[in-house]
């Protein structure tokens, strides 16, 4: 009886450990938002550029474990600057626009003049911040992220340009985390910002 009780134990100390165990962990964002077309016309999106300085393109945050190691969180595909922007580019379809990816361009009034004009407008963006933090509080964990991008708008044949700077924090608590709640907060968090702020 009690070599089944110590193996019991073995067991589930081994099922946490290999619940909660440092390392790298990788998730999908992308745009999940459901609703009717409402507009029309074009849109060209170019990639997003990621000027966060000291982590890799795809980095997204951590969780510290109870014994103050840490798993670290990536986007699949490990560029975020291009997640974000095919992000962008699906939330606009949604809306009814047709997309499709540009070069790069100034984001300035002259650089949209300077741009590909066979689109109604064209959008373009930077990462200023992106990160997420995960830690577990008592019987909770605490999840905080903290969004900082800078969006562009420019309409060619007007030669407008539209600045949006984007500063959001989000947080959740849940009882058990696991890698799909951090992705379902992500996901959520970021399509929370792209609505409220790229109205077009």
């Amino acid at each position: 009886m009690k070599r089944s009780g110590f193996i019991l134990a073995i067991l589930v100390f081994l099922l946490q450990l290999g619940c909660a165990t440092p390392g790298q962990k990788f998730i999908d964002i992308n745009y999940l938002g459901g609703h009717e077309p409402s507009k029309s016309g074009t849109i060209g999106i170019s990639t997003f550029k990621d000027l966060r300085k000291d982590v890799d393109e795809g980095y997204i945050g951590y969780r510290t474990l109870t014994d103050n190691s840490q798993e670290t969180y990536f986007v699949k595909g490990m560029n975020l600057g291009q997640t974000l922007s095919k992000y962008v580019s699906s939330y606009c379809n949604k809306k009814g626009f047709t997309t499709s990816k540009i070069d790069d361009w100034q984001w300035t009034t002259d650089g949209v003049s300077d741009s590909i004009n066979e689109f109604d407008q064209i959008i373009g963006g930077s990462i200023n911040k992106f990160e997420c933090q995960a830690k577990k509080n008592g019987v909770t964990t605490d999840m905080t992220l903290v969004i900082e991008l800078t969006l562009y708008t420019g309409i060619a044949d007007q030669s407008t340009l539209k600045t949006i700077p984007v500063t959001f924090t989000l947080k959740r608590t849940e009882f058990t985390f696991s890698k799909e709640k951090l992705e379902q907060f992500v996901n959520q968090s970021v399509q929370e910002v792209i609505q409220k702020v790229l109205v077009l």
